[in-house]
């Protein structure tokens, strides 16, 4: 009887050392994973943040690149007028009023000083 529980017990033991040596087996496996999905995670996150960068730099861009159109939509839209005709304040005051224009402000204060021409102005030029 001692015989057989001996060897009952010897048997049990070999069954746990296998099964023990099952289970480290195990474990190296799921930590090799283990690490290897930490690599994978440790990648995507680098990735995930230089794509937010790009991403950030490219709404920048938009961003600048909108702000550019309408300055030169801005531009093509402005309305173009005629630059005013430069008089040499001897005109008449009707003249200045006539066609589509009014007089510039150099034109007003030529009216408004006409120039002064006196005999010795006349004899040197």
């Amino acid at each position: 009887m001692m015989a057989q529980q001996s060897a009952d017990s010897r048997r049990a033991g070999e069954k746990l050392h296998a099964e023990r040596l099952q289970h480290v087996r195990l474990l190296q496996v799921l930590q090799s994973r283990n690490g290897d999905l930490r690599s994978k995670l440790n990648m995507s996150r680098a990735d995930a943040a230089r794509l937010t960068q790009e991403t950030a730099q490219l709404r920048g861009d938009k961003a600048a690149l909108q702000v550019e159109l309408s300055e030169h939509q801005a531009a093509a839209e402005a309305e173009v007028l005629a630059l005013p005709r430069r008089v040499s304040g001897r005109g008449k005051e009707l003249e200045l009023w006539d066609g589509d224009s009014a007089p510039t402000v150099v034109e007003l204060q030529a009216l408004a000083n006409p120039p002064v021409y006196t005999d010795e102005h006349r004899q040197h030029a």
